[in-house]
């Protein structure tokens, strides 16, 4: 994702370019309000309504769910991630289609969007960058 995100969650909108119309993905994960996009996909702060945990919701945009190169490029974003384990990469918890749109779930982290710790800050430290 080109944009950082933090996890204050603007509301679901009908008709906003992009937006999925189900609030529910899987029978299992609620959409609650969109965190923010990148250049390919639009992250969602969601519940897993089955385990009863916070998640984050990352959608293909719609003009590119039909395009081979990025649904192919998620996949490998998923699967690489879903490989690593360290404190500071997000864990990967799911992947699926809905309305014909790609989706990985995620781990929801906390906190502060890295563009507004970099507005508020500027540059970070090698130190802090990799803390």
């Amino acid at each position: 994702m080109s944009e950082a995100l933090g996890t204050q969650a603007a509301p679901l909108e009908a008709g906003t370019e992009g937006e999925v119309t189900k609030d529910l993905l899987l029978d299992r994960y609620r959409l609650e309000g969109r965190l923010g996009s990148g250049g390919m996909a639009e992250v969602y702060r969601g519940t897993d309504e089955r385990l009863g945990r916070p998640v984050a919701v990352k959608i293909l945009l719609p003009h590119l769910a039909a395009d081979p190169t990025f649904t192919e490029r998620l996949r490998r974003e998923v699967e690489a991630t879903a490989a690593l384990t360290h404190p500071n990469v997000v864990r990967v918890y799911d992947q699926g289609r809905s309305e014909d749109r790609p989706f990985l779930v995620l781990e929801l982290v906390e906190g502060e969007s890295l563009a507004a710790l970099l507005g508020r800050q500027g540059s970070l430290g090698i130190e802090r960058a990799i803390a």
